[in-house]
């Protein structure tokens, strides 16, 4: 009884009072919109409205289009290094989903239809930009939007890349957020995320904890405290909704299949189940590599992409 007693005591502390702890000592990490328009957009940076939101895309490079979608909590700067590495040959377009990076998310409804809201976004995009032959390339979440949007708009995309993408037990992957619906915790992010967090997600995401980059971490914290981020992000996480996984399989565009070996965020299994599921697809694993194969390993991921786009490749 006494060691139950002591659990539920750790259990109240670290809901209540770690959380409070932080709300008064933290500082204000939170910055605004134009400064973070400022410090963190990029030459090739566009804005432009959807559902009266401000929104953001790069635009570099020429020739065939490819369409970018980072992943929760991402920005399109983490695809610095893949659209570096091929805006030589291609036209590269990265975007910010709706509530990162430097886009804002519409004014939010009742009962909003997050999956939903992000497919149109995909869709505004490809029109708007005039996308209408294009490669997609997809990380995590964003893989999520590609899958979906190879399914939405078979008539215009080419093929998809799916890199360590969501899909399968979505639900159970994202348990460790569930801890955001308690009120004490979500009112510790009222003055940003704290650095610790991000350095920790930071050690989650790459597989080699000593080849991450400072200046990658910081950056992440910064877009995390953009006014507004950070809201979007916690009502995402504890919405309960998540890609139907039984869409997966009418995927019918060439897909290729990237994952890091050592994910620690969605197991590296999952490739095979997306390989069974959408026929014709191909898998490369990459080893000693993290959630994030175009930041972690950009030229093995930039070699396997060109090989799979290139015409009468093996991969046909």
């Amino acid at each position: 009884m006494n060691k139950k007693l002591g659990f539920i005591a750790i259990v109240l502390v670290t809901i209540f009072l770690v959380p409070l702890t932080f709300f008064l000592l933290q500082p204000d990490m939170i910055i605004s919109k134009e400064q973070a328009k400022k410090e963190l957009s990029s030459p090739a940076s566009h804005f432009i409205k959807w559902r009266n939101a401000e929104v953001h895309y790069t635009d570099e490079g020429s020739g065939f289009p490819v369409l970018m979608i980072h992943g929760f909590g991402g920005s399109y700067t983490n695809f610095n290094e893949l659209a570096a590495l091929m805006k030589d040959q291609y036209r590269v377009v990265r975007i910010d989903l709706p509530g990162f990076g430097l886009s804002d998310f519409p004014e939010v409804n009742e009962n909003e239809n997050y999956q939903q809201d992000y497919r149109d976004y995909i869709s505004f995009i490809l029109d708007t930009l005039h996308l209408d032959s294009v490669y997609v390339i997809g990380n995590s979440m964003g893989g999520a939007a590609t899958w979906m949007t190879a399914i939405d708009h078979p008539d215009k995309v080419r093929k998809i890349v799916l890199l360590d993408p969501a899909g399968y037990d979505s639900e159970k992957i994202a348990g460790n957020l569930m801890m955001f619906k308690f009120k004490s915790v979500r009112q510790m992010f009222n003055k940003g995320m704290p650095m610790f967090m991000s350095r920790e997600g930071a050690r989650r995401t790459f597989f080699k904890d000593d080849s991450i980059p400072e200046s990658f971490i910081l950056r992440n914290n910064r877009f995390t405290n953009r006014d507004g981020n950070i809201a979007h992000m916690l009502n995402l996480a504890t919405s309960n909704q998540f890609p139907d996984e039984s869409l997966i399989g009418k995927v019918t565009r060439p897909t290729l299949i990237i994952w890091g070996s050592g994910d620690e965020i969605i197991p590296v299994e999952h490739a095979e189940r997306f390989h069974k599921a959408i026929k014709g697809s191909t898998v490369e694993i990459i080893d000693q590599c993290g959630h994030c194969p175009m930041i972690e390993e950009p030229v093995k991921t930039r070699d396997i992409i060109e090989k799979f786009f290139e015409p009468g490749n093996r991969y046909h």
